[in-house]
Order: structure tokens, then sequence, then C-alpha cells
């Protein structure tokens, strides 16, 4: 029976691992078709990506000799310079979505209900990005840089995370490897300079993988209750813990499915999944109640504008102003909820999606070049203050184009190497996170939190040998 179970699940992780190198594959060559300077960009990354093959591993395992504790400081400190330096050097007045969620948050932090909080019952994840600002500005006050300086400080904790991520998979090479190309990461570092949720929620799922792949038989239950806690956060966030929890279940029930024959992992497993699903479902609530309690109002569950917005065919699937004004003439409308709002928007959406009237291959390819097909989105929002925005936006695109085929390098492997460990949660969640994107609104900032996962991924291409200590981890993890 075990050995049935291997080869299913052998061949659904294949499949799976080949899905998600099309995905990178069709968002690579979508990208860098645009136009010319996307394909200078693919040129770019081609050029440096030899450079970044044969140089980058001797340079990261010199630097391991420092042992892990010491290297992580020296890049911890790096990234804290780079980032810094740049929050400081590029400073962005708050505009759009920046300027509201400032906004939100210096009100949640002066008053204990919000005044006028219909804009954030409508949008509810606004609150969790808003409140964790207003908790800092009520303990330092509204600095100018204080959500920058939270930016830097949530970027070093996701290098960390990825270090410990690297380090555990690939061996000490692979963790400093990763962290120093977060740190080198052009898009991330301009996002740094805005207000924006992104830095945190990305930081809480690092959070919740480095909890999840923690070598097994120790402390299930805590792992399952703090990781439960982290996702109910995220979801509050970015509403996207799903993703994060199909993913485990899919990894556990279909592809890794012959450990349940064995107790000690049996048992392991049950308890901590047992501990995250019922802390996530019943913080759900308490969640609930505590925004409402805050905004004033009941805040809509429906993601229905979200819906309405992902099937316009003339916008591709991205914000428009038509579909934002429906959403706010029915939340004016005499006695209407936030919930009846986003209903309605839901009724609108459906109707548009059985109309006929909706290419839905040309608009999930135009959907799916928004998501992957470039990451230099960020450029534009700091355009005011930076010159040489081509040169940016070259950098930015050059670099996601190198992770994305580096990426791809380390799928192929994990292919050939029959992978099954917890490696394969980093496709699944690029996997989920664009199929959820593929049906709502669309955005290339909202690919954010994928990079990290590229860039881990990498390290199976750059590092194919495992050390003999990473061996030892995984068959302490993985055997009886």
């Amino acid at each position: 029976m075990e050995r049935h179970l291997t080869a299913g699940a052998g061949l659904l992780t294949r499949a799976m691992l080949g899905l998600a190198l099309a995905l990178l594959a069709g968002g690579l060559l979508l990208g860098a078709g645009q136009n010319g300077e996307t394909r200078k960009a693919l040129v770019l990354a081609l050029v440096v990506l030899p450079v970044l093959w044969k140089g980058v591993p001797p340079l990261c395992r010199r630097l391991g000799q420092l042992g892990a504790v010491r290297a992580w400081l020296v890049l911890t400190l790096l990234c804290l310079a780079v980032k810094g330096a740049w929050v400081l050097l590029v400073q962005v007045t708050p505009s759009g979505d920046y300027a509201t969620f400032w906004g939100y948050a210096n009100a949640l932090a002066q008053q204990p209900v919000l005044e006028g909080g219909r804009y954030m019952a409508l949008f509810p994840h606004i609150f969790g990005y808003a409140s964790f600002l207003g908790w800092f500005i009520r303990l330092l006050g509204p600095g100018e840089l204080l959500a920058q300086g939270l930016n830097v400080l949530l970027t070093a904790a996701s290098g960390g995370f990825l270090f410990l991520l690297g380090r555990r998979w690939w061996g000490l090479p692979a963790g400093i490897t990763a962290y120093l190309l977060w740190i080198a990461c052009p898009s991330q570092t301009i996002y740094n300079s805005l207000i924006l949720s992104e830095p945190l929620y990305t930081a809480l799922i690092l959070g919740v993988l480095v909890l999840l792949t923690a070598e097994e038989g120790k402390r299930p239950i805590v792992r399952g209750v703090a990781a439960g806690l982290a996702l109910r956060w995220c979801n509050g966030v970015r509403p996207i813990a799903a993703v994060v929890i199909i993913a485990l279940v899919l990894w556990r029930v279909l592809l890794k499915p012959e450990e349940w024959l064995l107790e000690e992992s049996r048992r392991y497993w049950l308890e901590l999944l047992a501990a995250l699903l019922a802390v996530y479902a019943l913080t759900g609530p308490l969640w609930q109640a505590h925004l409402a309690r805050r905004i004033g109002e009941e805040p809509s569950t429906t993601p229905g504008y979200s819906i309405l917005v992902g099937f316009n065919q003339n916008s591709g699937g991205a914000w428009n102003q038509e579909d934002s004004d429906l959403l706010f003439s029915l939340s004016n409308a005499p006695g209407a909820t936030a919930q009846q709002a986003q209903e309605g928007a839901l009724e609108a959406a459906k109707a548009r999606i059985t109309s006929g009237e909706v290419a839905l291959l040309p608009l999930m390819r135009d959907k799916l070049r928004a998501f992957l097909g470039s990451d230099h989105a960020c450029v534009g929002y700091v355009g005011s203050v930076v010159r040489h925005t081509k040169l940016f936006a070259l950098a930015c695109n050059g670099f996601y184009y190198a992770a994305l085929v580096l990426a791809g390098a380390g799928l192929v492997r994990l292919w050939r190497n029959r992978e099954r460990s917890a490696v394969v949660l980093l496709p699944l969640y690029g996997l989920g996170l664009t199929c959820a994107q593929m049906l709502v609104e669309v955005a290339g900032r909202y690919h954010y939190s994928l990079i990290p996962m590229l860039l881990l991924l990498g390290q199976a291409a750059l590092y194919p040998s495992v050390p003999a200590e990473t061996k030892i981890f995984q068959k302490n993890r993985e055997s009886p």
C-alpha cells in the first residue's frame, strides 16, 4: 500500500511541478514580449545569470565560514543599511492607496471608534495593516518615516526567514544566497519607500513556512497555534491565508500521503493541523467583531467588487472607474450596508461572467501578463522623486526575469529529484496565488509575496547537492 501511495503521490507532485514551471515560463514569455524595454530586461537577465550562477555560490560559501549566526548578523546589517539608505534618500509623498493606509492608521491611533468607516467596511483588509501601523503611531508618534522604517525592519525579518528556510533545505550557503538576493532585489527596495501592506503579510507568510517546516516531533500544537494566529493576522492584512492552508493540506494529504501510515508522523501532523485550523477558524469571528467595534459598522465578508473588477475585459481585470462608481453607488443607496453593496457587486459580476461578452482566455492571458509579466510597477509610484526611471525599470525587470529563470531551473531540479518534501509548498503557493489572482482584481504589486518563493526555488538550482547536515535534518524529519 505504501508503495502505491508513494508512486501516485510522486506522479501528482511531478505534474504540479510541471504546471508551476509552465506558469513561470508563460509569465516570462508574456512579460518579456510586451515591448522593447522588457526585451532589454530579458537580455540583461540572461547576461547576469551566468555571473550569478558561477560567482555567488563561492562567495556565499566563503561567508558561510563565519558560521550561521555571524553570517546572519552580517546580512541583516547589510539589509538594514541598504534598505534604510533608500528610504532616507527617496521620500515619497503618500498618494492613492498609500495615502489611504496612512490616513486610516492615524485615525485609528486617535479614535476608539472610526468616524466614517464605510470605506474600510467595504474593504476590511485595509484595517489589518492600518491598525498595525496605528499602534506604532500611538507609541512613537506619526513620524514622517515611521511606515518606511517599519518596512525596513519587516524586510530584514523576511530576510531572516529566507535565511532559515534556505539553510534548512539546501544548507548554509543557500540560506546566505537567498537573503543576499532579497537584499539586492530592486523592486523590494523601492517599495520600502511606500506605505503598503506587502512587507507585513509577506513576513507573516514566510514566518508560517518556518513554523510548518521545522523538524517534526517538537511541539506540534504550539506550532499549529502560532501558525494559525499568524495566518489569521495575515488574512486581516491581505485575504490570501487560504492559499497557504490549501497548499499545506494538499502537500500532506496528496503529495506526501504515505507518512500517514507512520504513527509518529501521523500524530504530529494531526495535532499541528488540528491546532492550526481550530485557531484560524475560532479567531475569525473575533477578528470580525474587533473590526466592527473599531470602524463602527459591520464589515463586508463578500469580495463582490474584486470579482467584478477581475472579470472586466476592458480593463484587463485591473482597477477601473466604471466598477468603482458602481460599488459606491450601491454603497450610497439609502439604508444600504457595506455587505449589501458587495453583494450587489457580486450579482453584477455574475451577470458579467454569464453574459457571453467576456472572452475568458484572452482575459486570463492579459491578467497573467499583468500579474507575472513584469516587476517595474513600483517605479511609477516613485517617479516623481527619482530620475532615470527607465533604468530603474530595467533593473527591476532584469532581476525579476533572472529570478524567474533561476526558479524555473530549480523546479526542473526538483522534478528530476522527485522531490516531495516541504519544498513543494513553494510552487504550491505560487500556483494558488496565481489562480486566486485570475478570479479577482489583478495588479503587478500583488506578486510581491511570490518573489521570496522564487528566490528560494532558485537555490535548488544553485545548490543541487545537499550537505550532510541537511540530509540528517531531513532524515530526522521524515523518518519515524
